[in-house]
């Protein structure tokens, strides 16, 4: 959420798809670390992480599309 918010305070528009796909990049990275480090996939931790961390970026991305903020 942080890197989104960043992104959209550099970008200047709540509706840039940029600073979605860093956001989502940043994740995919983050998870990439996370199984480095336990030395393998936890699917079900994966999947909950990712979730939790694209879907407010996500949400407010949608809604600045559609024109509500």
């Amino acid at each position: 959420m942080v890197i989104w918010v960043a992104g959209v305070a550099a970008a200047g528009d709540t509706a840039a798809v940029w600073p979605l796909a860093v956001a989502v990049v940043a994740e995919l990275v983050n998870e990439v670390f996370d199984r480095l480090r336990t030395g393998s996939w936890r699917w079900r931790d994966t999947i909950q992480d990712v979730v939790n961390s694209i879907l407010w970026p996500v949400v407010l991305f949608g809604l600045a599309r559609t024109g509500v903020i």
